[in-house]
């Protein structure tokens, strides 16, 4: 990747509007060489802006616009929200693209990243494609961590369940994990509940999903190859182009982001994502 992209880099903090107030957000951003397109990616819960870092460095990508930014109640941007909701996130995020004023939009998502891009797409009118990174959208998908936060008092939460997990996460042997505790110190414990809870509502809706299929442009879903068992979803999801991410687990831009970002480029260049009806998982290489 050429070196002048990568170092035009920075980080930034980008004011918008949320709820007649104005919202601090921490954003990376990188210019491009498309004239007027931008990548927008929407991180997962606990996560930061961080979590992308590999996309910055990744060369199919060297052409796009890019911009990461930290959701109020994670990482360093700074509110306080009225509420942290999937809602109020999709408003955030609506407010972060029309300040940037792309001319098309492509959003690639993690996890609850996911939700809160599926809920704010009908205030994008300049979205051309989405890339779902194992993002929520069936009440199965919200496991130990969300729906775990969620069935929780806030009070035990917050003091005892936040800080038992931080510490679980960094121990464990994965380096993804321990990637996560990095970011998932940062976030608002009282903030990571409420927005939990939301997650949690937002996926036993079955809104998501049936909000995914529905997208124009180019589409896919990714998913770490040693995620586990997600057939009770793949196999709903309407020709929508899946992809499984050998060698990686819920964070594929961590496990092995040569390949995510390789697959990401290609779908949003408009690569494979015709939907053929019936049709199976892509398979793709290391």
């Amino acid at each position: 990747m050429p070196t002048t992209a990568l170092s035009t880099r920075q980080d930034r903090s980008l004011l918008v509007e949320h709820a007649g107030g104005i919202v601090e957000i921490a954003a990376r951003v990188r210019p491009g060489r498309a004239d007027g397109d931008l990548l927008l990616l929407l991180h997962g819960m606990g996560c930061t802006k961080e979590s992308f870092d590999s996309a910055f460095d990744a060369a199919p990508l060297a052409d796009l616009a890019i911009c990461a930014f930290d959701f109020p109640g994670h990482g360093r941007s700074t509110g306080p929200l009225p509420e942290f909701t999937i809602d109020a996130y999709a408003d955030v995020t609506a407010s972060v693209v029309r300040e940037l004023a792309p001319r098309r939009l492509f959003v690639v998502a993690h996890s609850m990243g996911g939700a809160v891009g599926l809920v704010a797409a009908a205030d994008l009118p300049q979205l051309a494609g989405f890339v779902n990174i194992e993002g929520n959208l069936v009440g199965q998908d919200c496991g130990l961590v969300s729906r775990g936060a969620a069935e929780r008092p806030l009070a035990e939460f917050v003091h005892r369940e936040f800080p038992r997990f931080l510490a679980t996460l960094q121990s464990s042997p994965e380096p993804a994990l321990r990637a996560w505790a990095g970011w998932y110190a940062q976030a608002d414990p009282a903030a990571f509940h409420q927005v939990a809870s939301s997650l949690v509502e937002w996926s036993d809706s079955g809104k998501l999903r049936s909000l995914f299929r529905s997208l124009p442009g180019a589409t896919a879903y990714l998913h770490g190859d040693d995620s586990g068992d997600l057939s009770y979803l793949l196999s709903t999801l309407d020709g929508i182009p899946v992809y499984p991410v050998p060698g990686s687990g819920h964070f594929p831009m961590v496990d092995n982001p040569l390949v995510l970002w390789r697959v990401v480029a290609e779908v949003l260049a408009g690569a494979g994502h015709e939907r053929a009806a019936g049709r199976g998982p892509a398979t793709i290489g290391r």
